[in-house]
């Protein structure tokens, strides 16, 4: 969506299957390396304007960013007049938080991208509209930045199906039950394909991007890695969870619930059968199906003798975690011990000293300390339960290449195995696990 070029792309994957009826779209991203993605500049022109800072210069790329792309798709000036309009006004419009205004200006990018694909669609003779979130019941709730669909908004959006023809639909945002705008996270158009597809109850929800498939590991990584024709719900869930861009990892929730098959495609490539992913596959030929890893990450320790036979212990160090809104990643454990894996993000410096302090305190624990300069490694793959020696064959090919294990932790589905190790160790890591499965 990056420019005309693309959006040309767009269309033409659109209109050359009469199947493909309703369209999410997200907003104009980087048309070169060093450019910007105009999400960032919504971001920075809202920043500035929240700091009584000069914004009007990051307003008006916002603008020529669209303008440029109406002029070359053979637009008139109207659309342009109309979305600087549309853009103004959510600026000069009232708000009692900086978190609303910060949303209502990141949609911004998506809902005007709509408007463009609908507008250039009627120009070349289709019919197609463009329809808006709140006229179609897409509410979620009023957690700026990091919303979660509302349960009527499925029965609400039934009724695209009786829309006729092309329906272009902003992605990436929704709206309150209060009547303001709100997103999902970035990468938060995946999420609203997700939501439609399983509202509409489709044969399959694809999705296009900018690679010809998922591959077993980052091509930023291994050169030339393995493609991944199909994938189970789960395998891509924990795959996009630590790691993987392709697609955000709230994505499989409404589709998961209806059994929805999800295919990722290659915008510049749509003859590409990209990967299809299904509630199952054939795993037995290749038990691992790919390696993931992440950095930001630091673990909470804790030592107790005896902890193991004290009832509610573990509820009670959560209690503590969820009063201070820190949700957790992975908790191995040991009888006498339990570790606490959480994104840095969430940990503050006044919330990391009341946390410490409570443990400390409430719980009367031997000792505890937090540990940071931790990255994970994901080993994803529906076969792992049924084949003998994958942890072997991991720990093995991670030792030769000299990385210490700091953790791991297997869930009972034994769909992955996470390996805790340091932040510098994990690229590393993900090439020998790479060689050791695929080469």
């Amino acid at each position: 969506m990056a420019n005309a070029e693309q959006i040309r792309k767009v269309c033409s994957i659109i209109t050359s299957d009469p199947e493909r009826r309703v369209v999410v779209v997200s907003a104009p991203g980087k048309r070169f390396g060093s450019d910007t993605k105009v999400t960032d500049l919504l971001i920075e022109c809202t920043n500035r304007f929240l700091k009584s800072e000069d914004h009007e210069e990051v307003l008006e790329k916002i603008i020529s960013r669209f303008r440029e792309i109406a002029a070359d798709l053979g637009l008139g000036d109207k659309i342009v007049i109309d979305i600087e309009n549309n853009i103004r006004t959510r600026l000069q419009m009232g708000y009692d938080s900086e978190e609303k205004l910060m949303d209502r200006m990141k949609a911004a990018g998506e809902d005007n991208a709509a408007r463009l694909v609908a507008a250039y669609l009627k120009s070349i003779g289709y019919q197609a509209q463009y329809l808006n979130p709140k006229d179609a019941g897409l509410f979620l709730s009023d957690e700026y930045g990091n919303a979660r669909v509302l349960p009527q908004s499925i029965k609400n959006l039934k009724k695209i199906k009786d829309m006729k023809g092309i329906v272009i639909f902003p992605g990436f945002f929704g709206y309150s039950l209060s009547g303001d705008v709100v997103t999902f996270p970035r990468g938060g158009s995946d999420i609203t394909g997700s939501i439609l597809s399983a509202a509409l109850e489709v044969d399959v929800y694809e999705n296009f991007t900018d690679v010809d498939s998922v591959f077993a590991a980052s091509p930023k990584l291994i050169e030339n890695p393995k493609p991944i024709s199909v994938l189970t719900y789960r395998e891509m869930r924990e795959l996009a969870y630590a790691g993987f861009t392709v697609l955000h990892e709230d994505t499989l929730e409404p589709v998961y619930q209806k059994g929805i098959p999800v295919n990722i495609r290659n915008t510049n490539n749509p003859d590409a059968p990209g990967t299809l992913i299904t509630p199952m596959r054939d795993a037995s030929m290749s038990p691992v199906a790919g390696i993931a890893g992440g950095t930001g990450f630091c673990s909470i320790n804790i030592h107790k003798y005896m902890m193991n036979r004290e009832i509610g212990f573990g509820r009670k160090v959560l209690q503590i975690l969820e009063e201070e809104f820190v949700p957790f990643e992975h908790m191995p454990s040991g009888i006498d011990d339990i570790s606490i894996i959480i994104r840095k993000q969430y940990m503050d410096d006044e919330k990391k000293s009341r946390i410490m302090e409570r443990i400390a305190k409430d719980l009367r624990v031997d000792s505890v300390n937090i540990e940071y300069d931790l990255g994970l490694v994901m080993v994803v793959g529906e076969g792992m339960m049924h084949t003998v020696g994958i942890a072997a064959r991991i720990t093995k090919a991670l030792a030769k290449s000299g990385i210490n294990i700091r953790m791991i932790n297997q869930g009972s589905s034994e769909v992955s195995i996470m390996f805790g190790v340091s932040e510098a160790d994990v690229d590393k890591a993900i090439v020998c696990i790479y060689d050791e499965f695929f080469r």
